[in-house]
């Protein structure tokens, strides 16, 4: 199932109130209101603004959603391909006016020549495992310029184990705590689990390390958040 697909053109369709339950193995579920996705630049939080502030060049947007990042870039003139895995999502984006949206997979899209590479909403989940993040960074290497850019925005999810006392228990587990697996659902239909990658810092800094990009933190939230500026040396 489609599920971002669906939920963006009921959205579309009227359903203002529509919502995607995520389902974590680590913690409890939650729900995603799919008017956030279609946001606009005053709408989004301080760290995603920052990020469309610091984009030169031209832009790949991976993982675009409902394009709202293209959308606000295209508004400041900036050249922009969009991607996603949703063939829905891809529809939503070019009837809202992304000129340049498809329907790839990160990982076999082979395009080069850009100059920022956007990987927001928690967008370094993509490499699944901590293992995969050199991968998602040496492929992500290919298709930028020298001197390009990667703003890629992540969560420490060490929080989530920390007691009252102020230490950390983290279960004994065989995964990096920051391993889970993720689960979709929308109006009662599930998609099937798939990994994604919640990545503390330090690791972010020896994967960008070994693979050839320096990296300075612009913006660490009160939630562990965070957005870093990954710079092909």
């Amino acid at each position: 199932m489609d599920i971002f697909g669906k939920a963006f053109r009921d959205f579309l369709d009227g359903d203002t109130h529509a919502a995607i339950k995520v389902h974590l193995d680590i913690a409890e579920s939650d729900e995603l209101p799919v008017s956030y996705f279609f946001r606009t630049f005053d709408d989004m939080p301080a760290w995603e603004q920052l990020a469309l502030n610091h984009c030169r060049g031209r832009v790949l947007d991976a993982g675009a959603g409902a394009g709202a990042h293209t959308l606000a870039l295209q508004q400041k003139g900036f050249e922009v391909t969009a991607i996603d895995l949703s063939p829905g999502a891809v529809e939503v984006m070019k009837e809202l006016g992304v000129k340049n949206a498809l329907c790839q997979d990160f990982f076999h899209f082979r395009e080069s020549g850009f100059d920022t590479l956007l990987l927001l909403m928690n967008g370094a989940g993509m490499a699944g495992k901590l293992e995969g993040l050199r991968k998602l960074l040496s492929h992500a290497k290919k298709m930028l310029n020298p001197k390009g850019q990667i703003l890629i925005e992540s969560t420490d999810l060490i929080y989530l184990f920390q007691e009252e006392d102020g230490s950390y228990l983290i279960p004994m587990r065989e995964n990096y705590y920051g391993e889970v697996s993720y689960q979709l659902e929308y109006k009662g239909r599930k998609g099937r689990p798939f990994p994604w990658l919640f990545v503390d810092v330090d690791n972010l800094a020896v994967a960008a390390e070994k693979e050839g990009f320096g990296m300075e933190l612009l913006f660490v939230g009160e939630t562990n958040n965070y957005l870093a500026r990954l710079n092909r040396n």
